[in-house]
């Protein structure tokens, strides 16, 4: 069980970093120099960003667990072969 929370973990943070640091930051940062007339709409830019994060996170999540089960279900397959 410990296993398959740390693998849940490891996905959601894995997806999460990667997509925040190869196209949230930079799109961000372009919006922020050449798109946004004001503070607020740098600030609705940031609230999109977390929630395409938020999602990641989630989506991370349910990779993790899919690569779970696919490792566990390879070790049940090679436990059971004479």
């Amino acid at each position: 069980m410990l296993i398959r929370l740390l693998c849940i973990l490891a996905g959601a943070l894995a997806l999460s970093f990667l997509v925040a640091k190869v196209v949230l930051v930079p799109i961000g940062q372009w919006y922020e120099m050449n798109k946004a007339q004001s503070f607020d709409d740098v600030s609705e830019a940031f609230v999109v960003a977390l929630a395409v994060q938020a999602l990641c996170v989630i989506a991370g999540g349910r990779l993790g667990d899919l690569a779970f089960r696919r490792w566990r279900h390879k070790q049940l397959g090679r436990q059971q072969r004479p």
